[in-house]
C-alpha cells in the first residue's frame, strides 16, 4: 500500500511538473489570449455535457430489471453526476464513485439490485467504450502520424480489453463470479473470507441472470446510448475546436481523430491522480501532432481541465442533495412501481 501510496505521488508530481513546463512554454499573455477568443461560451460549452449526462444515465436506467421498482430520471442523474464527481476527486481508481451509486440507491433498491444494475452498467460502458475506440482507432491509424509499429500494438490492446470485457458478461450471464471466487477456496490462506465473500457474490449472482435472462434486449439499448453518449464527446470536441481557431479550425473527421486519439492515451494514464498535467499534456500533444499551435493547444487541454472542475464541483453539489434526502438518512421503504425510461 506504500509503494502504491508513492507511486501516485511521484506521479501527480510529474503531472504538476508537465503542466508547469507547459505553461512556462506557452507563457500567461499567449494562453490568456487563447481563453479570451472563448468568451462567454464557456460555460453554454460546459453545459452541453448534459446530453452525454442524460444518454449515459438512460444507459444505467436500461440496466435495471423491468417490473419491479422505478427510479426516477432525474434522481438517476443526481446519483451519476455524485458518482462520477467522487471517482475524479478521490484516489480510488473509478471505483469509490460505484460504490457511492450503491449507497445513494440504497433506500430506493435492495442493495444486491442495486449492486447488479451498477456492474451492469460499468460493464456496459466499457464494452460501449472500446466499440467507440476500436471503431475509431482503424480511423486515427490512418490519419494520425503513429510509428508503423505502434499500430498493431494499439488493436491489439484493445482487442484483449475487449475479448475480457466480452467474458466478463459470460460469467454475468451464467452465475460464475460466486463459483470462480469459490473456486479458490481451495486453496490455503483466506478460506473464510473467501467463502464469505462467495456467499455475498450468489445473491448478486442471482440479480444479474435474472436480467441478462428476461432483459437481455435492455444490454443492448443500454450499450446504444452509452456509445451514443461517446459518440456525442467526439461532436463536443469538434465544437470546442471550432470556438478556439475558428475558420482556421480542422474538420468534422480531424476532430474525431483528435477526440479518440485523446480517449486512448486517457485510457494508458489513468493512474494520474486528478489527471493532472495529463489532461492537459495529452491534448497539447495531440494538437500539436495535427499542426496547430502552441498557445491554443494549451488552451484546448485547460478548457477541458475547467470543463471537468464544473461538473466535478456539480457532481459534489449532487451528492450533497442526495444525502439530505429522507429517504436515505431515514432508510424509508418506497412502493414497488416500474422502471420506466
Amino acid at each position: 500500500m506504500t509503494l502504491v501510496k508513492g507511486f501516485r505521488s511521484l506521479c501527480f508530481l510529474a503531472g504538476l511538473t508537465l503542466l508547469g513546463g507547459m505553461l512556462w512554454h506557452v507563457g500567461l499573455a499567449g494562453l490568456s489570449a487563447g481563453l479570451q477568443v472563448l468568451g462567454l461560451w464557456l460555460v453554454p460549452f460546459f453545459l452541453l455535457d448534459s446530453v452525454s449526462l442524460l444518454l449515459h444515465t438512460a444507459g444505467w436506467a436500461a440496466c435495471f430489471p423491468g417490473p419491479q421498482r422505478r427510479v426516477r430520471l432525474w434522481r438517476l442523474c443526481l446519483v451519476r453526476m455524485a458518482g462520477g464527481a467522487i471517482n475524479q476527486v478521490t484516489p480510488t481508481a473509478d471505483l469509490g464513485g460505484e460504490v457511492a451509486k450503491v449507497l445513494l440507491l440504497g433506500s430506493l433498491l435492495p442493495r444486491a439490485q442495486a449492486v447488479a444494475a451498477v456492474v451492469i452498467d460499468k460493464t456496459s460502458i466499457a464494452l460501449a467504450q472500446i466499440g467507440y475506440l476500436n471503431l475509431g482507432t482503424v480511423y486515427v491509424a490512418g490519419h494520425l502520424p503513429l510509428p508503423a509499429g505502434a499500430q498493431p500494438g494499439v488493436y491489439l490492446t484493445t482487442g484483449l480489453i475487449a475479448l475480457g470485457l466480452g467474458g466478463l458478461v459470460v460469467c454475468q450471464r451464467y452465475g460464475l463470479l460466486s463459483t470462480f471466487v469459490h473456486g479458490l477456496g481451495g486453496f490455503k490462506y483466506g478460506q473464510a473470507r473467501l467463502h464469505r465473500l462467495s456467499q455475498h457474490l450468489a445473491s448478486l449472482d442471482a440479480h444479474l441472470v435474472a436480467y441478462y435472462t428476461a432483459h437481455p434486449w435492455r444490454f443492448g439499448r443500454s450499450l446504444l446510448l452509452h456509445f451514443l453518449a461517446f459518440v456525442f464527446d467526439a461532436i463536443q470536441t469538434y465544437i470546442l475546436l471550432c470556438l478556439l481557431l475558428g475558420e482556421s479550425a480542422p474538420g468534422f473527421f480531424k476532430a474525431i481523430v483528435v477526440a479518440v486519439a485523446v480517449a486512448i492515451l486517457e485510457q494508458i494514464f489513468f493512474f494520474v491522480p486528478g489527471r493532472l498535467g495529463t489532461m492537459e499534456g495529452i491534448r497539447f500533444t495531440v494538437l500539436s501532432a495535427l499542426g496547430i499551435g502552441d498557445v491554443y493547444a494549451l488552451a484546448f487541454g485547460l478548457v477541458a481541465r475547467l470543463h471537468h472542475l464544473f461538473w466535478n464541483g456539480l457532481g459534489l453539489l449532487a451528492y450533497a442533495v442526495c444525502m439530505r434526502s429522507p429517504g436515505l438518512s431515514e432508510k424509508k421503504s418506497v412502493k414497488p412501481i416500474s422502471y420506466v425510461v
